[in-house]
């Protein structure tokens, strides 16, 4: 099993991943292949980090370094060697507040490897790392790189002045044969996500700067849809929205599956009734991100529950239309996506927030997509587009669309 990185744990002013820098190719050469082969200069620099930060560490990584820094206990340097690391490069910054405890930490670096293939892979372990470790799957905007992928989670020490909160981000992407990490940890309040993405992507241009192209690794073939065309869905686990469909900053923060008492909103009536139209399963994902992005989108919730049949599906679609009504909800229309959809507004003054709620049923799926704004804020042209975000991974459930991701 994947240990989980350090990284997730209590980030430490050593705390550092490998850097790969690459030889500029020379002038009139073809742009690809690329292949990086040195690991010096290809690390964010103190010009490229805000004000006020220092260096605490600048240096190459022999094999045992990189494998200890890398984090995840499980990965030995045999591991290493079996993914072809070549060499890496680290460097690490801090900020001090006059005389407080340095609360904020940064490290820049990559990994290099023989080829593209062992940088993937090691990509793919620093995923199974962070989902070990239970922090929230990030959401990019756009993909860094060939790939990439991002975490957050919080921790909480005991200080003398009391509990202390922390942040910390890491965020990997892989340019070719390069692997490179940025990692930021700060108080939670002050934590700043859009910056965060932001430094990785000044050190993905650096790298574009000395090897334009990168090497993307083509994905292996999608499992085709788990029913025939005009099928039934069996399981809502993977009928929801991902990372990757959400705004850029958002987070899971939480994950996993409901009852039809949950589904309903903790209704008791109304998940007796799901019962009663056949609810066998129901799968949620939750995303949320702070206030520094003003007036968009703060969480999505996404809700899927599978229903022995259409017909079933078609009852429990119009008692949780009503439930919606009930409890205040303004319905804006009709949506075009799935069998049949409603469109709902709530505004809740007393909590500052507006909601954009989406009912849709396809087959014998269930499902509800709730996006909730700061008040009057909505913006309902990005609700809708998740709406048909979800709706594409249950077409492509029941092989009549191919997956969007």
């Amino acid at each position: 099993m994947v240990g989980v990185p350090r990284i997730f744990q209590v980030i430490s002013i050593g705390l550092v991943v490998v850097a790969a820098a690459c030889v500029p190719a020379a002038a009139g050469a073809p742009a690809a292949p690329t292949h990086l082969g040195v690991a010096t200069g290809l690390v964010l620099r103190l010009d490229d980090v805000k004000t006020g930060g220092f260096v605490t560490v600048d240096s190459a990584l022999t094999l045992d370094d990189a494998v200890d820094i890398f984090g995840v206990p499980d990965i030995t340097a045999e591991d290493f060697q079996h993914q072809q690391f070549i060499n890496g490069y680290a460097r690490a910054f801090a900020w001090r507040n006059g005389t407080e405890p340095i609360t904020t930490l940064m490290a820049s670096s990559t990994y290099l490897f023989a080829d593209a293939e062992g940088a993937h892979e090691t990509l793919s372990l620093f995923r199974a790392g962070g989902d070990a470790a239970g922090a929230g799957r990030l959401s990019l905007g756009m993909t860094i790189g060939d790939e990439s992928a991002g975490f957050q989670i919080d921790r909480s020490l005991e200080s003398a002045v009391g509990t202390i909160t922390f942040t910390t981000t890491a965020i990997a992407f892989r340019h070719a044969n390069a692997l490179s990490v940025v990692t930021y940890r700060c108080l939670a309040d002050e934590d700043d996500v859009a910056y965060e993405i932001g430094l990785a992507r000044k050190q993905f241009d650096l790298q574009k700067a000395v090897a334009p192209a990168g090497i993307p690794i083509l994905a292996k073939p999608a499992a085709s849809g788990q029913a025939s065309y005009g099928g039934s869905h069996s399981s809502a686990t993977g009928l929801v929205l991902d990372v990757a469909d959400v705004p850029i900053g958002m987070r899971v923060r939480n994950e996993g599956p409901l009852s039809a008492v949950t589904f309903a909103a903790g209704n008791a009536d109304a998940g007796a009734s799901f019962e009663k139209h056949g609810f066998l399963s129901a799968y949620g994902r939750v995303f949320a991100r702070g206030t520094r992005f003003g007036k968009e989108a703060t969480v999505v919730r996404s809700h899927t529950a599978i229903l022995a049949d259409p017909a079933g599906a078609h009852e429990a679609f119009l008692e949780l239309s009503d439930l919606a009504e009930a409890v205040g909800a303004r319905k804006l229309g009709t949506g075009s996506d799935g069998d049949e959809s409603r469109v709902f507004r709530l505004d809740d003054y007393e909590a500052d927030a507006s909601y954009v709620e989406i009912l849709f049923r396809h087959r014998n799926a269930l499902s509800l997509v709730e996006i909730q704004f700061p008040t009057r804020f909505i913006n309902l042209p990005l609700s809708l587009e998740l709406v048909r975000r979800q709706v594409a991974y249950q077409l492509a459930d029941l092989g009549m669309l191919k997956p969007l991701h």
